[in-house]
């Protein structure tokens, strides 16, 4: 069964978020991106249920089986990554000069 391609695009969406849950890096940024998705892929809020629903994918099953991850550390912020986002001083690669795109809801 060929899948469409707006079914591929909503799954490739909580692919990525999966994906930056499990960021395990030191650039502020992307660990940013990993609490963000992490908050999204354990929320169940209607944006959640929506791509879910456009994925094909049951969300409540998968707000479950991703709080469940959270729960084995599977997806949790790490001590370093956690002081880099309190911009406490630490040892190893922290690029302090990158600037990032962000979109507003306005």
């Amino acid at each position: 069964m060929t899948k469409s391609p707006e079914l591929r695009l909503f799954r490739a969406i909580i692919t990525q978020a999966i994906s930056d849950a499990m960021y395990k890096g030191l650039h502020k940024y992307k660990i940013i991106d990993k609490r963000e998705a992490i908050a999204w892929l354990t929320s169940n809020s209607n944006d959640f249920k929506m791509i879910c629903h456009f994925a094909d994918i049951d969300s409540e099953y998968a707000s479950i089986k991703f709080t469940k991850a959270m729960k084995l550390d599977i997806y949790n912020l790490t001590d370093m990554q956690c002081k880099i986002l309190q911009n406490k001083p630490t040892r190893g690669p922290y690029i302090k000069k990158k600037y990032r795109l962000t979109f507003n809801d306005t």
